[in-house]
């Protein structure tokens, strides 16, 4: 069986990805800086029927990803080691942003080109592409939005999008991007790579501690996706036996301002000590949102077409994510 190749496995959709890959029997490489997976990812991991194999190593590093390729029969790519950079970070060490998100993509390329058994490549893009236009257009769609990234982040993604696909023609292989929406779920954490942790994990780290939250009172338009349903959208467009798109949204779809009540009150029924309310008029509150400015909607148009549509409704989700956090517990503690 050809290996799947998951470069910043160790990180939160790596990680996800990982678990799915496994789940389904395939075998799967981590690649990366941090390839030693948190607990209790390896207990869990080990009772799949997929086979697991975690390599330390640095995706500027052309030879260890050359002796990578070497070494193993891979057959498919998901280059997604990436520092998810804030203005602090961005401004202080552009070099290694670009470095890692953009040249690691290409040096990873050039090894699969190298060893002529790749069959298909997920390039990790973002919903960061769109940028400003995110603010001016209700709906974003791959074609008629134009991206306008404003970050770092979003300029090497959009970067990797463009450069990844033409290089990927010019080399013979077969790539896809993937414009990753706003995500949360299980094994988000603080890797020190990811400079914006989700509102999820906020809410859910409270929740955990048994805290009240006051939350503002008009929440943005902003469109999540549950990380167990991106991943099931990576998944389809890695099996895509011929691809309807080369870049592709992959989110919900969905505005989920209007449903932030019920998703709260989804996490109190679980943890029953958490408590939230809105802030009354003129009270700071003591949890901010993602965005101060509402946000288009990402369209997902293109996505089903590749046989995929989300599965969690926004309160489900956060109802699966707070019994995924509680299992967590529960092992830690065993």
């Amino acid at each position: 069986m050809d290996a799947i190749l998951v470069t910043g496995g160790a990180g939160f959709v790596g990680l996800n990805l990982v678990e799915a890959l496994l789940r389904r029997g395939d075998h799967v490489v981590v690649f990366g800086r941090e390839a030693t997976l948190p607990n209790p990812a390896p207990a869990l991991f080990a009772r799949l029927p997929g086979r697991l194999e975690t390599i330390q190593g640095d995706v500027q590093d052309q030879a260890a990803l050359r002796d990578l390729f070497r070494a193993r029969r891979i057959g498919a790519v998901f280059p997604f080691a990436a520092i998810t950079a804030g203005p602090a970070r961005e401004a202080a060490d552009p070099a290694l942003v670009i470095d890692v998100n953009l040249k690691g993509v290409l040096a990873t390329l050039a090894a699969a080109r190298d060893a002529g058994t790749v069959r298909r490549v997920v390039l990790p893009s973002s919903a960061a592409v769109y940028g400003e236009s995110a603010y001016a257009h209700p709906v974003l769609d791959e074609v008629t939005t134009p991206p306008a990234p404003i970050t770092l982040y979003g300029v090497t993604k959009y970067a990797v999008e463009r450069a990844g696909l033409r290089l990927a023609g010019a080399w013979g292989l077969d790539a896809v991007a993937a414009r990753i929406g706003a995500t949360f779920g299980p094994w988000e954490r603080d890797t020190g790579l990811r400079d914006t942790l989700s509102l999820h994990l906020t809410l859910a780290e409270a929740a955990q501690r048994g805290e009240a939250v006051v939350i503002p009172a008009a929440p943005p338009a902003y469109d999540w996706v549950y990380v167990r349903d991106l991943v099931a959208g990576l998944l389809a467009l890695l099996d895509a036996p011929d691809p309807p798109h080369r870049v592709v949204n992959l989110a919900s779809g969905t505005d989920w301002a209007p449903h932030y009540p019920a998703c709260l009150d989804a996490l109190a029924r679980a943890f029953p000590g958490f408590r939230w309310r809105h802030a009354a008029p003129g009270e700071a509150p003591s949890i901010a949102w993602n965005e101060t400015r509402p946000r288009g909607v990402m369209a997902n148009a293109r996505a089903a077409d590749f046989g995929w549509r989300p599965a969690f409704a926004p309160a489900a989700a956060v109802k699966d994510y707070a019994g995924w956090l509680l299992a967590k517990r529960d092992a830690r503690l065993g």
